[in-house]
C-alpha cells in the first residue's frame, strides 16, 4: 500500500476559508454598489422637474409688476 501524505488536506483546510472569505468580500462590495446605484436612481426619479416655461412667465409677470410700481 501507498503511504498518503496528509499535508495536502491541511493546506486545503487553511487556504479554502481564505478563498471563501475573498469571495464573500467581493460579493459584499458588489451588493453595496448595487444598493448605492439603486438609491441614487430612486432619488433622481423622485426629484421634481423644473417647469422652465412656467418660471419664465412668472418672471415676466413680476417684471411687469415692478414696472407698474415705478
Amino acid at each position: 500500500m501507498k503511504k498518503v501524505n496528509g499535508s495536502l488536506t491541511i493546506e486545503a483546510a487553511m487556504i479554502l476559508p481564505l478563498v471563501l472569505m475573498l469571495f464573500a468580500m467581493a460579493m459584499n462590495g458588489g451588493i453595496r454598489l448595487y444598493q448605492e446605484c439603486r438609491d441614487t436612481a430612486i432619488s433622481i426619479r423622485e426629484e421634481e422637474e423644473i417647469d422652465v416655461i412656467t418660471m419664465f412667465y412668472n418672471w415676466e409677470m413680476l417684471e411687469g409688476v415692478r414696472k407698474d410700481e415705478n
